[in-house]
C-alpha cells in the first residue's frame, strides 16, 4: 500500500506543482516541513487563502476545488481538503497539504506532500507520517491514494490537450483576478483602476466589520489568450424587492472578476460564480463611513473575456473593488 500511494503521490506532485518561470525550483526544507505540521485552517469550508509561518508562507486552496468526502466500510466519512503550499516571497510552490478530517470524531491532521525538488529525507518524513497515521486510523493511505489518483488522472487528461472546460467547472489558469476596469478604493476614498495601483499604496480594507487601511505589497499581472470573466449586478438591500429596471439608475453596482475570485458574503466566503440571486455582500459607503449590505440581483457567468488580469497582495486579507469587499487570492 505504501508503494502504491508513493507512486501516485510522486506523479501528482510532479505534474501539479510548478514554479515561476525565472525561478530555479527549490525543495521543501525539513524546518518548513515541521512548521507546516502545526498549520491549521479555521474554516475548511470558506478559508481559501491562509497565511502561515509568521506570514511567510501561504496555503492556497488547490484549484478552488471542494473537499473530497469518502466513506469506508464502517460508514464514517473522511474529508480531504487540498491546499498548495507557497513561499510567499517568491510564490514558489513547495508542496501540497492535505487536511484529513474524521467527520465522526471531528479530528483533523494534515499530511504535507513535498514537491519533487525536496530531499529524500523530507520525502521519508512524509512517507513515515502516512504510515503512522495509517496505523492509528483505518485506510488513511488507501483514501489518500484514491483522492490523489483521481487528481493525477485529471492532470494527465488536461495535459493531453483535451477540452477540459466542462470538467473544470469555470476554473481558469488565473482564478482570483480582476480586469483592468476594476476600481480599487484608496486611502482618500478615491477609486482608481487596479492597473494603476502600485506597491506601497494605501488602500481601503475590511476587518471584523470595520474600515481599515492596508498596504499593497505586490501587484500580480497575469496574461493569457483568453481569460473568462463573470459579472454580478448588486443592489442595495432595501431595493432588492423592486424590479431590476427600477434600480438601473439608483444604486446598481457591477462587480466583474474571474469566476473563482473569493467574495465576502453574509454566509462566509464564496466564489464569484457561486453568488446566486439574493446573496448578500458588503459594500463600503464613504458618505457614512460604514459597510452596508447589497444583494445580488443578476449573474452573468459568460460576461466577457480579457487577455490580462490583476490581483493584489496586501498587508491584510481583503480590499475593495467597486466598493465591494473581496478577499485576497
Amino acid at each position: 500500500m505504501r508503494l502504491f500511494a508513493a507512486f501516485f503521490l510522486c506523479v501528482f506532485v510532479g505534474h501539479g506543482i510548478g514554479y515561476a518561470q525565472d525561478e530555479a525550483p527549490r525543495g521543501l526544507t525539513i524546518d518548513e516541513y515541521n512548521m507546516v505540521l502545526d498549520a491549521k485552517v479555521d474554516d475548511l469550508d470558506n478559508d481559501t487563502y491562509i497565511k502561515i509561518g509568521d506570514g511567510n508562507y501561504v496555503l492556497d486552496r488547490y484549484e478552488m476545488k471542494p473537499a473530497y468526502s469518502i466513506a469506508g466500510e464502517n460508514g464514517v466519512k473522511k474529508r480531504l481538503d487540498l491546499y498548495k503550499l507557497l513561499d510567499r516571497s517568491t510564490m514558489a510552490e513547495l508542496g501540497l497539504v492535505v487536511f484529513y478530517t474524521n467527520t465522526a470524531s471531528g479530528e483533523t491532521f494534515n499530511l504535507t506532500i513535498p514537491n519533487m525538488a525536496s530531499s529524500a529525507e523530507v520525502w521519508k518524513m512524509y512517507f513515515d507520517a502516512i504510515y503512522e497515521h495509517d496505523q492509528q486510523e483505518e485506510d488513511v493511505a488507501l483514501k489518500m491514494s484514491y483522492v490523489l489518483s483521481k487528481e493525477v488522472a485529471y492532470l494527465l487528461q488536461k495535459s493531453s490537450g483535451v477540452d477540459m472546460s466542462v470538467m473544470e467547472q469555470g476554473n481558469s489558469d488565473y482564478d482570483f483576478c480582476f480586469p483592468a476596469t476594476a476600481l480599487v478604493t484608496l486611502a482618500d476614498n478615491q477609486q482608481v483602476s487596479i492597473a494603476d495601483i502600485e506597491v506601497g499604496d494605501q488602500i481601503a480594507s475590511y476587518e471584523q466589520g470595520a474600515y481599515r487601511l492596508v498596504t499593497v505589497e505586490e501587484v500580480q499581472i497575469h496574461q493569457k489568450s483568453s481569460i473568462s470573466l463573470t459579472s454580478v449586478q448588486l443592489v442595495p438591500e432595501e431595493e432588492v424587492t423592486a424590479s431590476l429596471a427600477n434600480t438601473m439608475t439608483a444604486g446598481i453596482v457591477q462587480l466583474v472578476a474571474t469566476p473563482n475570485h473569493p467574495i465576502l458574503t453574509k454566509e462566509g466566503t464564496l466564489a464569484l460564480e457561486d453568488l446566486m440571486v439574493g446573496k448578500q455582500v458588503y459594500r463600503y459607503e464613504a458618505i457614512t463611513n460604514s459597510f452596508v449590505t447589497y444583494r445580488v440581483a443578476q449573474v452573468n457567468h459568460l460576461y466577457d473575456t480579457v487577455k490580462q488580469v490583476y490581483n493584489l497582495e496586501t498587508s491584510g486579507d481583503t480590499y475593495l473593488v467597486n466598493g465591494v469587499v473581496v478577499l485576497e487570492k
